[in-house]
Protein backbone atom coordinates (compact mmCIF):
# COMPACT_ATOMS: atom_id res chain seq x y z
CA UNK A 1 0.00 0.00 0.00
CA UNK A 2 0.96 3.45 0.08
CA UNK A 3 0.45 6.71 2.35
CA UNK A 4 -3.06 8.28 2.73
CA UNK A 5 -4.51 10.51 4.96
CA UNK A 6 -7.53 8.47 7.34
CA UNK A 7 -10.00 10.12 9.15
CA UNK A 8 -13.25 9.08 10.82
CA UNK A 9 -15.90 11.77 10.91
CA UNK A 10 -18.62 11.53 13.91
CA UNK A 11 -21.17 13.43 11.43
CA UNK A 12 -22.28 13.70 7.95
CA UNK A 13 -21.99 17.03 8.08
CA UNK A 14 -17.86 16.76 8.91
CA UNK A 15 -17.47 13.90 6.61
CA UNK A 16 -19.07 15.90 3.63
CA UNK A 17 -17.05 18.52 4.66
CA UNK A 18 -13.65 16.32 4.25
CA UNK A 19 -14.98 14.97 0.87
CA UNK A 20 -15.13 18.91 -0.63
CA UNK A 21 -11.98 19.68 0.90
CA UNK A 22 -10.04 16.86 -0.56
CA UNK A 23 -11.41 15.79 -3.93
CA UNK A 24 -9.32 12.98 -4.28
CA UNK A 25 -10.69 11.80 -0.56
CA UNK A 26 -12.38 8.54 -0.75
CA UNK A 27 -14.99 7.72 1.74
CA UNK A 28 -14.96 4.26 3.09
CA UNK A 29 -17.81 2.11 4.92
CA UNK A 30 -17.69 -1.52 5.02
CA UNK A 31 -15.06 -2.05 2.51
CA UNK A 32 -15.50 -4.78 0.88
CA UNK A 33 -14.70 -2.64 -2.90
CA UNK A 34 -12.77 -0.06 -2.04
CA UNK A 35 -9.90 -2.24 -0.03
CA UNK A 36 -9.12 -4.54 -2.74
CA UNK A 37 -8.93 -1.39 -5.10
CA UNK A 38 -6.17 -0.20 -2.77
CA UNK A 39 -4.20 -3.38 -2.59
CA UNK A 40 -3.89 -3.16 -6.36
CA UNK A 41 -3.37 0.21 -6.58
CA UNK A 42 -6.55 0.60 -8.79
CA UNK A 43 -7.22 3.60 -6.69
CA UNK A 44 -4.96 5.76 -4.88
CA UNK A 45 -6.61 8.82 -3.06
CA UNK A 46 -5.17 11.18 -1.13
CA UNK A 47 -7.35 10.20 2.17
CA UNK A 48 -9.69 7.82 3.56
CA UNK A 49 -12.70 9.03 5.35
CA UNK A 50 -14.28 5.96 7.04
CA UNK A 51 -18.28 6.17 7.76
CA UNK A 52 -18.36 3.81 9.95
CA UNK A 53 -18.52 6.24 13.56
CA UNK A 54 -21.63 8.32 11.73
CA UNK A 55 -25.05 6.83 13.40
CA UNK A 56 -26.90 9.07 10.56
CA UNK A 57 -26.10 6.70 8.03
CA UNK A 58 -27.07 3.47 9.91
CA UNK A 59 -30.66 2.15 10.53
CA UNK A 60 -33.89 0.80 8.82
CA UNK A 61 -36.76 2.94 9.40
CA UNK A 62 -40.26 3.18 7.82
CA UNK A 63 -41.42 6.67 6.74
CA UNK A 64 -44.39 6.87 5.66
CA UNK A 65 -45.33 4.72 2.76
CA UNK A 66 -41.37 4.14 2.59
CA UNK A 67 -38.83 2.42 3.96
CA UNK A 68 -35.54 4.16 4.50
CA UNK A 69 -32.56 2.36 4.19
CA UNK A 70 -29.48 3.83 5.65
CA UNK A 71 -26.02 4.17 3.17
CA UNK A 72 -23.94 2.02 6.27
CA UNK A 73 -26.65 -0.55 6.71
CA UNK A 74 -25.50 -3.80 5.81
CA UNK A 75 -26.13 -6.41 3.66
CA UNK A 76 -27.04 -8.95 6.39
CA UNK A 77 -29.35 -6.02 7.96
CA UNK A 78 -31.23 -5.79 4.66
CA UNK A 79 -31.78 -9.50 4.22
CA UNK A 80 -33.23 -10.17 7.64
CA UNK A 81 -34.85 -7.30 8.76
CA UNK A 82 -38.84 -8.17 9.21
CA UNK A 83 -39.60 -4.47 8.02
CA UNK A 84 -38.10 -5.27 4.61
CA UNK A 85 -39.14 -8.80 3.96
CA UNK A 86 -42.62 -8.07 4.47
CA UNK A 87 -42.63 -4.63 2.27
CA UNK A 88 -40.15 -5.98 -0.28
CA UNK A 89 -38.98 -9.06 -0.26
CA UNK A 90 -37.28 -8.78 -3.60
CA UNK A 91 -34.80 -6.75 -1.37
CA UNK A 92 -34.06 -9.09 1.15
CA UNK A 93 -34.03 -12.07 -1.00
CA UNK A 94 -31.20 -10.01 -2.98
CA UNK A 95 -29.21 -8.79 -0.13
CA UNK A 96 -29.01 -12.52 1.37
CA UNK A 97 -27.18 -13.84 -2.77
CA UNK A 98 -24.86 -11.03 -2.15
CA UNK A 99 -21.36 -12.27 -2.27
CA UNK A 100 -20.56 -15.12 0.69
CA UNK A 101 -20.84 -14.70 4.39
CA UNK A 102 -17.80 -12.58 5.09
CA UNK A 103 -19.59 -9.68 2.37
CA UNK A 104 -22.90 -9.98 3.55
CA UNK A 105 -22.10 -9.41 7.36
CA UNK A 106 -19.08 -6.52 6.40
CA UNK A 107 -20.17 -4.81 2.93
CA UNK A 108 -22.65 -1.68 2.85
CA UNK A 109 -26.16 -1.24 0.89
CA UNK A 110 -24.06 2.41 0.00
CA UNK A 111 -20.91 1.04 -0.11
CA UNK A 112 -20.28 0.05 -3.52
CA UNK A 113 -21.49 3.63 -5.09
CA UNK A 114 -18.66 5.61 -4.58
CA UNK A 115 -16.31 3.57 -5.86
CA UNK A 116 -14.51 3.02 -9.14
CA UNK A 117 -16.40 -0.12 -9.68
CA UNK A 118 -18.22 -1.09 -12.71
CA UNK A 119 -20.55 -3.69 -11.41
CA UNK A 120 -21.73 -2.19 -7.53
CA UNK A 121 -23.10 -5.46 -6.03
CA UNK A 122 -26.69 -3.61 -5.72
CA UNK A 123 -28.99 -1.36 -7.81
CA UNK A 124 -28.96 2.15 -7.66
CA UNK A 125 -31.23 3.32 -4.91
CA UNK A 126 -34.56 4.70 -6.30
CA UNK A 127 -37.06 7.28 -5.20
CA UNK A 128 -40.39 5.89 -5.02
CA UNK A 129 -42.29 8.37 -6.74
CA UNK A 130 -39.23 7.95 -9.37
CA UNK A 131 -40.52 5.84 -12.69
CA UNK A 132 -39.21 2.33 -13.22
Amino acid sequence: MYDFAYHKPSSLADAVKLLAEDPDAKPISGGMTLLPALKHRLNMPTALIDLSGIAELRGIKREGDAIVIGAMVKHFEVATDPQIMAAIPALARMAATIGDTQVRNRGTIGGSRPTTTRRPTTPPPRSPSAPP
